[in-house]
């Protein structure tokens, strides 16, 4: 897994010698859940959305006239809540999770004028930064604070690293402004213990991004301003 984070940060950093690359900051809004599995409950249903967000850069990369590679660098805020009652016993449960995040996503393109529709999915990978949480029995708390980070099941609570596939599907126009709606689909599993927990996150992403060339600047207001 870190392997495969510092070989997406060559990607990057290579990108930016490129001719077709170009680069700005994004930001959004996330809603986030997590999904829990157990042999022993089956949780369905029990899980409510929390608000988050994300912010940071983001680049693209044109292969194509309608394809890309764009690859983001982001911090972003996940979590999850649930409340649930069975054999007289009433659980509740809240976790803040901040993740430094790193999706790829190969994007399709369709030129409309002044704007192109988008389209884009690919793998994402992500460092845990901070976890807290809250976990209460009939009314009392159990535990809160800083979740234990590792792999070790008989005592850590989170893993360091997770990962997944990230949809997402937008406009771009040519003047450089960007908004998609995007999924997070988390296909890891952050927990080290025998209840398998996986992040999953949909929301909105704004971005600006500014071309590198002059060329490809002039070739953009162009089509943008030509009615």
């Amino acid at each position: 897994m870190k392997r495969l984070f510092l070989l997406a940060l060559i990607i990057i950093a290579t990108q930016a010698v490129m001719a077709q690359f170009r680069i700005g900051p994004t930001g959004g809004l996330n809603f986030n859940r997590q999904v829990f599995k157990s042999n022993s409950y089956k949780y369905d249903g029990l899980f409510k959305n929390q608000l988050g967000f994300h912010m940071g850069a983001i680049s693209d990369l044109l292969i194509t006239p309608r394809w890309s590679l764009q690859s983001e660098l982001i911090y972003t805020r996940r979590g999850g809540s649930y409340k649930t009652e069975r054999l007289n016993v009433a659980e509740e449960f809240k976790s803040t999770v901040g993740y430094l995040s790193l999706p790829l996503c190969m994007t399709y393109k369709q030129d409309f004028k002044s704007a192109y529709l988008i389209m884009g999915v690919g793998p994402y990978i992500e460092k845990l930064l901070h976890s807290t949480q809250t976990y209460n029995i009939n009314g009392l708390n159990i535990e809160s604070g800083s979740m234990r980070v590792g792999t070790d099941y008989t005592q850590d609570e989170i893993k360091p690293w997770s990962a997944g596939v990230k949809l997402k599907a937008g406009f771009e126009l040519k003047s450089g402004f960007y908004g998609v709606l995007y999924y997070d689909i988390g296909t890891a599993d952050i927990n080290p213990r025998m209840t398998v927990t996986r992040n999953k996150t949909y929301g909105v992403q704004f971005a600006y991004i500014f071309s590198l060339t002059e060329e490809d600047r002039y070739n953009r207001f162009n089509n943008y301003y030509e009615f």
